[in-house]
């Protein structure tokens, strides 16, 4: 019987270590991965047939941009383009991250720009090429690296 017990006992004593163990990984791991973010900026910026920045950002050490661009002001006959600028820390000009076109009355309006890791700056631009120029709203949001 006292065998029994004993076993019962280093088997349980075991199952508790292990589960301290596991939450312990869990909290160190979910520290790691909490998000800090840092708002940026917000606004309205006017469309023009030119491309313009609607929001630049540039900073000395890695960071994670992220945002929205919002596109509900967009009415039927109109085409903007939006691109995303990256800086890198090899070269001091910006380069072409990506661009996308949208056309007329956008069923979901509100573009994310995605989260992207970044080293040097960050540009978003838009360009309306056709009709009414119009304000369009912005929010941009960076975060640590990691």
């Amino acid at each position: 019987m006292s065998e029994r017990l004993l076993e019962r006992t280093v088997t349980l004593t075991l199952a508790i270590t292990l589960v301290g163990v596991i939450v312990a990984f869990l909290v160190w791991f979910m520290e790691r991965q909490k998000l800090t973010l840092t708002h940026l900026g917000s606004g309205s910026f006017m469309t023009s047939p030119t491309e313009e920045p609607i929001f630049e950002y540039t900073r000395t050490e890695p960071f994670t941009f992220t945002g929205y661009v919002n596109l509900k002001n967009m009415e039927d006959g109109d085409t903007a383009y939006l691109r995303e600028y990256v800086k890198l820390a090899i070269d001091e000009d910006y380069t072409l991250y990506a661009e996308e076109e949208y056309r007329d009355k956008q069923k979901e309006p509100l573009i994310n720009i995605e989260k992207l890791p970044v080293l040097k700056g960050i540009k978003i631009t838009v360009q309306q090429v056709s009709g009414a120029f119009k304000y369009l709203p912005f929010e941009f949001y960076a975060g640590r690296v990691g």
